[in-house]
């Protein structure tokens, strides 16, 4: 995924929430994400500055609508995870898309101890 491009997700924050249909891309300093719930209609635009992301990974999903699939896990400390599920590709792609989100997340600072 390249900052202009978009790929088709279904997401949702939590385990349990509502899920949206739509697109997940990423700029320099964001990873944006908007869609639409099919249920009550409503389109959301979600924008996550990177240095609020502590890290990108993959796990089985346990919500509702596939469930036991591979999803991306974005870890927000002050807020519920977002679960991202590719839409319309082979199962091998989640680990693609958490790649190419984990490429604009900064790397944690080290700090080292002097001698």
């Amino acid at each position: 995924m390249n900052e202009d491009r978009a790929t088709e997700v279904a997401w949702r924050r939590g385990e349990r929430g509502a899920t949206y249909v739509g697109t997940v891309s990423r700029g320099a300093d964001t990873i944006r994400l908007s869609g639409r719930d099919s249920v009550l209609g409503i389109e959301v635009l979600l924008s996550i500055p990177v240095d609020e992301i502590a890290s990108v990974g993959v796990t089985e999903s346990s919500g509702d609508a596939g469930e036991g699939e591979p999803v991306v896990v974005l870890d927000l400390p002050a807020s519920e995870p977002i679960h991202l599920r590719p839409i319309g590709v082979a199962p091998l792609h989640v680990h693609s898309l958490a790649r190419a989100l984990s490429a604009v997340i900064p790397a944690p600072a080290v700090l080292a101890q002097g001698g």
